[in-house]
Formats: C-alpha cells, structure tokens, sequence
C-alpha cells in the first residue's frame, strides 16, 4: 500500500510541475506550490498509515518507506521525463527590423 501512496504521489507532483524550454533548447521544470503541496499530502498519508500500521501492533521496518520513497522519485522522474521528451522544442529567431 506504501509503494502506491509513493507512486501516486510521484505521478502528481510530476504533473504539478511547471516544464518549459529556454531560448537555447534546454529543458527546465520548477515545481510550485501546488507541487509542495501533494508532495506534503503524500507525507501525511504514509505517517497516517505508519500510525496505523503501529497501532495494529505490526513492526514496520526503515525498508518499506525506502522503497516508497523510490517508487515516489522513480515516478516523477519517469512522468517528468515523458512530458519533457512530448515538448516540441522552440527556437527564438529575433525579429529584424
């Protein structure tokens, strides 16, 4: 359950984030507020489920967060690096004149 709290989380803060080209190609992204906010809301849910998981009386050890944490990173990188590849790239010519 952890590792699908930590891939839709990846998969949201990947498409809150800001992609864009520069005048010489490169590709940028910058994650706002919206970005911040489902990576916190992703937080909370895996303490709730920590909690509950805790309450239940069944150890959870530092492995399965880790694995979250991944599968959060490896899904943002794989969305971001998806929407990044499907930009046409824009070259800016000055205007003579």
């Amino acid at each position: 359950m952890e590792v699908l709290i930590g891939l839709a989380c990846g998969v949201g803060w990947s498409w809150t984030t800001r992609i864009w080209t520069d005048a010489d190609g490169t590709v940028r992204s910058k994650g706002g507020w919206a970005a911040a906010g489902v990576w916190l809301g992703g937080m909370v849910l895996r303490l709730g489920l920590m909690g509950l998981v805790a309450a239940m009386g069944i150890h959870q050890g530092s492995a399965a967060t880790m694995l979250s944490v991944a599968a959060m990173l490896l899904a943002r990188t794989g969305v971001t690096t998806w929407r990044a590849q499907a930009m046409q790239q824009t070259y800016r010519v000055p205007v003579a004149g």
